[in-house]
């Protein structure tokens, strides 16, 4: 009896210590909080106490305190994100350059999201020369490979008969490589090239078949709490059964890590499309963007808010209808971690777009330009079954309303596949 009586009393103080330097820490009172952390000796196996030490003495500018903590909390917690996150930056920071590299090689070993390992290795500082890439085996079903209206819709509009709606199983490989160097630590500069491709190949509708290669690289700076990376990117696509056409992209990006919790994405873009075919070379155009992200992080997961806008001229004297337009896009969701091996997504997108050009140009169902609304929702599964590979199934509804009768349309989209990332 002697013995639980006092086992519950050190329980007690142990938990009272803890309280006692997280209420001063909360106060912004660190230095107390430090004391408090310093005294309370019989919980000095519990990590919080020591995260609670760490984070008051980076506030007062204690670095190499905070470090300290920093490596306790990871010695007790080896799985405690936000230790490991706050040392990379102190080790960078503070020219521990082989100590960043170790720390950045075990955080790329969590079951980190694709966005959280392109994104967060630079917002947090990483330093690695790495070479990445990743490739998604899939399959699936599309009900709209056309992007049609339906059949009586057309018919009605044009006033004869008309294929509508195309719907095909396809395959689908595509996949990336990314190279990150950091240029021996010249002051926070980094170069960054990437390579991507993707193929698809539909089984009731080859017409409709595509593929696409494409690359960027451009120059980059890490700072303490930001990123600023200016790519320059080219794309060739081949699609409609003829080598389509090709872009050429500018796309600066900044981010800026707020906290530990909250990014801030900037990102702009100017492109230049060319198409190859004699007859679609009305479509040429050009478009210049500007967008800004929201990301929330919390343990393994986050959610996020983006919104875009765009606008896109002719470079024909004698332009395709359609291509002068300006498109803005609203789209949020959230990644959250089931347990360990299970995750899901679930986003959801809205556009809309204004064109330039005018009704008497086009059959509408009204006096005005034409305008479309674009609503997007999409769920997806995913199992991570072995250190670098995941097996998902996904399923995307699509419904694009419009005043141009043939521009309205519904599709779905149903897939599952293989993906490693390495």
């Amino acid at each position: 009896m002697k013995v639980l009586l006092l086992l519950l009393f050190i329980s007690i103080s142990v938990n009272a210590s803890y309280n006692e330097a997280k209420r001063y820490f909360d106060l912004k009172q660190y230095n107390e909080a430090i004391k408090e952390a310093k005294a309370s000796k019989d919980e000095y196996t519990n990590p919080k106490l020591h995260l609670i030490w760490a984070e008051s003495a980076q506030a007062i500018g204690e670095i190499k305190e905070a470090m300290s903590a920093y490596e306790r909390v990871v010695m007790l917690d080896q799985d405690n994100l936000e230790a490991k996150f706050a040392l990379l930056k102190i080790y960078n920071d503070t020219d521990r350059y082989i100590l960043a590299k170790d720390i950045s090689k075990n955080l790329l070993n969590y079951d980190l999201t694709p966005s959280q390992r392109s994104s967060l290795a630079l917002l947090k500082g990483e330093t690695l020369n790495s070479l990445k890439a990743r490739i998604t085996l899939s399959g699936g079903y599309d009900t709209n490979i056309n992007v049609s209206a339906t059949s009586s819709v057309l018919d009605d509009y044009y006033g004869s008969l008309n294929e509508g709606e195309v719907s095909t199983l396809f395959t689908r490989i595509n996949g990336s490589v990314s190279y990150i160097d950091d240029l021996d630590q010249k002051g926070g500069w980094y170069l960054r090239g990437d390579a991507k491709f993707y193929s698809q190949n539909n089984y009731d509708a080859h017409f409709f078949d595509m593929f696409i290669i494409g690359a960027e690289g451009g120059l980059g700076y890490a700072g303490g709490i930001y990123t600023i990376y200016l790519p320059v990117g080219y794309d060739k696509i081949n699609y409609l059964d003829v080598n389509l056409m090709s872009q050429v992209k500018l796309q600066p990006k900044i981010n800026i890590t707020l906290n530990n919790d909250y990014i801030l994405n900037l990102n702009a873009k100017y492109s230049i499309k060319n198409y190859q075919e004699p007859k679609y070379k009305g479509m040429d155009d050009e478009s210049i963007s500007g967008g800004l992200g929201f990301y929330y992080l919390f343990g393994k997961n986050f959610t996020y808010l983006n919104g875009a806008y765009e606008t896109y001229s002719s470079r024909d004297d004698n332009p395709f209808v359609f291509i002068d337009k300006d498109i803005l896009t609203l789209s949020m969701g959230v990644n959250y971690h089931i347990n360990d091996l299970f995750v899901t997504n679930v986003n959801y997108k809205y556009r809309a777009v204004k064109y330039d050009d005018m009704s008497d140009q086009i059959n509408l169902s009204d006096n005005s330009k034409r305008a479309d609304d674009y609503n997007q929702v999409e769920l997806k599964f995913s199992y991570y079954f072995k250190k670098y590979y995941s097996a998902y199934v996904s399923n995307r509804y699509i419904k694009n309303s419009s005043n141009y009768i043939p521009g309205e349309y519904k599709k779905n989209i149903t897939m599952f596949g293989i993906r490693a990332n390495y």
